[in-house]
């Protein structure tokens, strides 16, 4: 899927029916099709390359809260009050930032700066923004993750150079189901994912593909101080919550995964001892990891 087909299902499913954009069920609908995003005057691309991307913002947010980020989105109205926003729809509007593929904020400004955004959405909806966003100390969430201040927006795409993607972001990195199949160990997957005597407190060794995450429930409840989420699954469906040491070291797996969304990877973790259940399942603690080669690609 292009990055630009991309953003606009994502846009399309963020922003529902209610905005228009997604028909009706009856009768008398028709399906729409999907707009063509041309890329901006002034862009290289149709790709914002944002850097933080926003998984990455977002897994750094209670350490970079307050600091104030630069990303180029699209953005929808969005009714999300909640969490630290609760009871403030008079003095705020919200909207939805998209930033990259699936990859969306809810952002919060001032009721007057929003009333201009919106009537440009109305006249155009798929018109670019570059937003300085940040996470604000008073509102910051461990359940709304995604809530930030939205400080200032301009019409168009900006590329200060600290704003970029130190490399563009490379679908090759992104493991195949034919190279999970054939790294995924069943045995191990099984032994974890199937709720039977899982090997609790134990070293294993265990391969797959591997997404930021921000689920810190179970035994790492409140781990985001000392943790990055990790996602791991093996082409079969399956997932692992993981969760790797904050240090310089693992710094470098996470902006691997941030850029590319999804990498092959082998770690060794210990099976965390807790009360299994099916709210809290195999969490792993990561003690070493090794990125795996890209994928060949495929036979012309």
């Amino acid at each position: 899927m292009s990055f630009g087909l991309a953003l606009s299902f994502a846009l399309l499913l963020a922003s529902g029916s209610s905005s228009g954009l997604l028909p009706q069920l009856g009768a008398s609908s028709r399906p729409r099709p999907v707009p063509f995003v041309p890329p901006p005057v002034d862009s290289p691309d149709v790709d914002p390359r944002n850097w933080p991307t926003i998984p990455r913002l977002i897994a750094d947010r209670f350490e970079d809260v307050g600091r104030v980020h630069t990303l180029r989105v699209y953005a929808r109205k969005a009714l999300a009050f909640n969490c630290g926003y609760r009871g403030a729809e008079g003095r705020l509007k919200a909207f939805t930032l998209l930033g990259g593929p699936f990859e969306t904020l809810t952002g919060y400004m001032p009721a007057e700066l929003g009333t201009v955004l919106e009537r440009i959405l109305e006249a155009d909806p798929w018109a670019p923004i570059t937003v300085d966003v940040a996470f604000n100390t008073s509102r910051l969430s461990e359940i709304c993750v995604d809530q930030v201040d939205v400080l200032k927006w301009s019409r168009g795409w900006q590329y200060p150079p600290e704003t970029l993607s130190p490399e563009r972001p490379d679908a090759g990195w992104q493991p195949t189901k034919e190279q999970l199949l054939a790294l995924a160990q069943p045995q191990i997957w099984k032994e974890l994912t199937s709720g039977e005597d899982p090997p609790i407190g134990q070293q294993i060794q265990i391969a797959g593909g591997a997404r930021l995450a921000n689920a810190f429930h179970c035994a790492f409840r409140g781990a985001w101080k000392t943790h990055w989420g990790l996602l791991l699954h093996d082409g079969r469906g399956r997932v692992i919550h993981a969760y790797v040491p904050k240090n310089e070291a693992s710094r470098q797996l996470v902006d691997r995964i941030a850029l590319h969304r999804d990498v092959a990877v082998a770690i060794q973790a210990r099976v965390r001892k807790q009360a299994m259940s099916d709210y809290c399942p195999v969490q792993l603690e990561v003690t070493t990891w090794s990125l795996i080669d890209r994928a060949p690609p495929p036979p012309p």
